[in-house]
């Protein structure tokens, strides 16, 4: 798995007795994605990805494909292990209505996000950010519920950073 992949999940096959020919059999159906990538696995296949909505497209395949018999892994944080064991932190750019803006900054500083640059006028509301990956799981659904779908979200790998403390879960890189 590649290092600027830091999310990863784990589909396997209800009705397979060994995951690993169906992540064989699987591996070629999925998309050709430099923002994906695959490795079967005795546990299924493991897809790993640069943010959780790139996640999101290989595992709608599989479930399109192989609808209620394909199991999916929740997201798991890749930590990078060294010296000491680093974990990936999130850049990220909001783009909101002006209703929702208040809500949406106090949402990532609660998430402990560093906030580099907020701003709203009449038309929008700008939030840039930077996290951990583990405190935002989940955050592109909560994002598109606080905005009712109006608002835009992009996420990237913006580096490693030193974890002082064993982190609470995941798999180091």
């Amino acid at each position: 798995m590649l290092p600027d992949h830091p999310i990863e999940t784990c589909c396997s096959h209800r009705g397979e007795r060994f995951q690993f020919e169906f992540a064989q059999k699987a591996l070629p159906l999925l998309p050709n994605d430099s923002a994906a990538s695959y490795v079967p696995d005795a546990r299924g296949l493991m897809i790993a990805a640069e943010t959780e909505m790139a996640l999101e497209r290989p595992v709608r395949r599989l479930t399109d494909l192989y609808g209620e018999m394909v199991r999916i892994g929740p997201p798991t944080v890749r930590y990078r292990l060294g010296d000491r064991i680093e974990q990936p932190i999130m850049g990220l750019r909001v783009l909101c209505p002006p209703t929702c803006f208040e809500r949406i900054r106090e949402d990532l500083r609660l998430r402990r996000a560093a906030i580099m640059d907020a701003e709203v006028n009449r038309r929008f509301g700008i939030v840039r950010a930077s996290a951990p990956l583990a405190v935002l799981l989940g955050y592109p659904d909560r994002f598109a519920e606080m905005t009712g779908g109006k608002g835009r979200l992009v996420m990237w790998l913006s580096h490693y950073e030193q974890l002082d403390d064993p982190p609470p879960a995941g798999i180091a890189a």
